[in-house]
């Protein structure tokens, strides 16, 4: 039947570990922290070559550079994708309540330092919607309009003075970015990288989309051409929407036309971009095309004066002149900040990561984050915002061919042409052009909001716990549907991290979502449910029988795997587990044992009273002998739950006659089973509370003759259990540990029968009956180990 199959025989002995180890020659590894350290600081001129390339990748492309094959692409592509940059980084300095300038210097300064420090090939720093609205949030925060008002008795009203406002704004950015670079700067050198692992997709996509959601109602107000008071903190965005929707009444018109223009245009190119970019040779900078095209409109024809229109004002010519941070205002600023570093660097890992799967070469997570750090710090002294990948822009360097940082040297040359000569043409530029193009560009993340429903379909397999949802259902009020979207809710990450982003702003997002992430994976191995398993017909193989039904039980030998880390906030869930699994709890065995021999105790002191106070001989009583069964004993410990005892009690009390009443006497009866083997291959690490309450389970179970067994540990669980001392003072044998479930149970088929043929084992049970009149106090127990 299944001769088709390759098959394979293994005759070999079972092992335990212990034996394994002899047989096989285990070596000893040692890892002496005087030789790392030696390691770490020993100096040679490999190691500074090394460390040079690393912190300057520069030195290692660059000679390799094909000049005649790659430098028209990149340059062709850096052109194309420089027209995106200048109009995208104009856009977004208003998103961070900036003048457009601000954009310009955000797309020019940061790139100097990633073309030497980068990896990532094709990437070009720049403007990013996400943190451009939280540095905004912080320019309102410490610079709010009303700070810049006074009213003007001449024209009977309150004027802002917009100039002061935007170069104490600048000032703020610029801080702003140098505290974000610092931090990323101190993480890159710690080797901090690992930290965008916290940061699940689902909290990324979550919190992008409801940033995409703030962004979009943020630039409504340039589309519509109406005055919205800026808003920042918890609920923001609802206030703006509010006030949005009590100015539509004011919509300017003209403002509205060059916004509606302008978006269907820009995404009727972006389409037939998209399905003809096999054919182009380079994407169409229709952004660019845009906003010459409205400027030529607007003022030639002196729309703005017309129509009173929100334009993009007088561009400073130039570069711009060098500033110092405040230090003092880094204070008010630090969360903030550290959300930008951090999130800044996922947006660019993310995408230095997929650059790097495309065209096959790596990207260094740290080195990233250095890169990135020193950008940012440059950059801050120029009046830049943080600044994180320029995703529209390395994507159109990537479309058009791009192959190396040269494409962002010529994307940083259109800019800088742009500040020295060109920004002059652009002052009566609508500010709701470039609105219209921030919307448009949001079109990717906010198709995620349809994320929700994918996840609930999977959710009803993957994320809610059906047998704990049925558990709860029938045991409270709440229908199972509503049970499904309370687990759905407490297991969706997205969800909590869109609406702690939408409704609480970006910063406390950012912190409620990598919170929550944590918090889930904590969840996820707490409520870990081990199984019990037997053995597949014929084969070595252990699986659960509630799946397969060829599978047969071994007798007298309880299985059960578990799949999670053993520690202490699952500790005490995974002893009731076994417990439940295997129908016997040690514990309250143990437990009704002690109760019913002080019982017997007291019982007999007060018989002994009575005969002492009588002083005269009683005839000879006769007790009959006494046998609590199961039930009655475990009913007398706790009448609540159904009780588990395999220990008959007799007892008798003779006359005075007899030289010394017999003492209270334990008969032991077979227990259900005489092997419990724990799968722990699913068992990745282990805690001091974890090893104790393993240590524990194996004293109660060997109090009970009960042999407990542990299969498949892994290398790093099995040195944790040896330093933590689980194999001291006879706690856990290293004979009970080994290589697989078929060796134990093996060995535990053996050792059974073995103790029934032995003469010895009325010996044994007398010792254990001995051990049960000797068990230590449960507290001093409780905090021997």
């Amino acid at each position: 039947m299944h001769g088709d199959r390759p098959r394979y025989v293994i005759d070999r002995p079972a092992f335990n570990l212990p034996d394994f180890d002899r047989e096989f020659d285990k070596k000893g590894r040692q890892f002496p922290i005087g030789e790392k350290v030696k390691k770490l600081f020993r100096c040679s001129v490999l190691r500074l070559q090394a460390l040079l390339l690393r912190l300057l990748p520069v030195l290692s492309w660059l000679p390799r550079y094909k000049v005649r094959e790659s430098l028209l692409c990149d340059v062709v592509s850096g052109v194309s994708a420089g027209t995106i940059q200048v109009p995208q980084g104009m856009a977004f300095a208003l998103l961070a309540n900036l003048p457009p300038v601000n954009g310009l210097y955000s797309s020019f300064f940061p790139l100097i330092p990633y073309f030497f420090m980068g990896t990532a090939h094709q990437m070009v720093p720049g403007t990013f919607a996400v943190l451009s609205i939280m540095v905004g949030m912080v320019c309102l925060h410490l610079a709010p309009e009303s700070d810049f008002s006074h009213f003007n008795e001449t024209l009977n009203a309150t004027v802002v003075d917009t100039e002061q406002m935007n170069e104490v704004r600048l000032g703020i950015s610029g801080t702003l970015a140098c505290l974000t670079a610092i931090i990323q700067i101190g993480l890159g050198f710690v080797q901090f990288g690992f930290v965008a692992i916290y940061l699940s997709e689902s909290f990324i996509r979550g919190f992008m989309t409801a940033a995409g959601l703030q962004i979009l109602i943020s630039v409504l107000k340039y589309i519509f051409g109406i005055k919205v008071p800026p808003y920042s903190g918890p609920l923001a965005v609802v206030y703006t929407l509010v006030d949005i929707f009590r100015g539509l009444p004011d919509t300017n018109v003209a403002s509205l036309v060059f916004a509606l223009v302008s978006s269907v245009v820009l995404m009727a190119v972006k389409e037939l971009s998209a399905r003809y970019r096999h054919k182009l040779p380079f994407p169409i900078p229709m952004e660019i095309i845009i906003v010459v095209v409205a400027t030529a409109i607007s003022g030639p024809l002196h729309l703005p004066e017309k129509y009173h229109m929100d334009i993009v004002g007088e561009i400073p010519l130039g570069f711009p002149a060098p500033i110092l941070p405040t230090v003092g205002q880094w204070e008010e600023m630090l969360g903030t900040a550290f959300s930008l570093a951090v999130v800044g660097y996922v947006i660019n890992l993310a995408m230095g990561r997929t650059l790097a799967a495309k065209h096959g070469y790596d990207v260094d997570p740290n080195q990233e984050m250095l890169a990135l750090g020193c950008s940012n710090f440059l950059g801050s002294f120029f009046k830049i915002h943080v600044i994180c990948c320029a995703l529209s822009v390395t994507l159109a360097v990537d479309g058009a061919g791009g192959t190396s940082q040269f494409a962002s040297l010529c994307v940083m040359l259109v800019v800088m042409v742009t500040m020295l000569a060109l920004g002059a043409f652009l002052k009566p530029l609508p500010k709701s052009v470039l609105g219209a193009l921030i919307a448009v560009n949001l079109k990717n993340t906010l198709l995620q909001l349809s994320d929700p429903y994918y996840l609930w379909k999977k959710s009803k397999l993957d994320c809610v716990s059906e047998r704990l949802r049925g558990n709860l259902a029938a045991q409270s009020a709440f229908p199972s549907f509503l049970l499904s979207l309370l687990f759905f809710v407490l297991q969706c990450v997205w969800v909590v991290s869109f609406l702690a982003t939408f409704f609480l702003s970006l910063p406390y997002g950012v912190a409620v979502g990598v919170g929550f992430s944590i918090l889930v994976v904590i969840f996820k191995t707490q409520f870990r449910n081990g199984s019990a398993v037997a053995q597949i017909m014929d084969t070595d193989i252990y699986k659960n029988p509630k799946v397969y039904s060829k599978v047969i039980s071994v007798t007298g030998v309880k299985i059960l795997n578990y799949c999670s880390p053993l520690y202490f906030a699952n500790a005490e869930m995974f002893r009731q587990r076994v417990v439940k699994k295997t129908g016997l709890d040690p514990g309250k065995l143990i437990l009704a044992r002690r109760k019913f021999l002080e019982k017997e105790e007291k019982g007999k002191v007060n018989e002994e009273r009575k005969e002492a106070r009588k002083r005269k001989p009683s005839s000879l009583v006769t007790m009959k002998s006494q046998t609590i069964s199961q039930m009655e004993l475990q009913n007398d410990f706790d009448a609540s739950e159904p009780p588990t005892s395999y220990v008959n009690f007799h007892s008798g009390v003779g006359s005075v006659g007899e030289p010394e009443p017999p003492r209270p006497t334990l008969e032991l009866q077979p227990t259900p089973f005489h092997t419990l083997i724990l799968d722990l291959a699913g068992v990745c690490f282990m805690d001091l509370t974890g090893i104790k309450t393993l240590i524990k389970m194996n004293s109660s179970y060997s109090t009970l003759g009960i042999k407990l067994y542990l299969a498949n540990v892994q290398a790093q669980v099995y040195e944790e259990l040896e330093n933590a001392g689980a194999f001291d003072d006879g706690n856990i044998s290293h004979s009970n540990l080994f290589l697989s479930v078929h060796d134990a149970v093996v060995f535990a088929q053996q050792s059974a029968a073995e103790r029934r043929v032995s003469p010895e084992a009325e010996k044994t049970k007398q010792e254990l009956s001995s051990n049960f009149n000797e068990e230590k106090d449960l507290e001093q127990e409780m905090f021997e180990h």
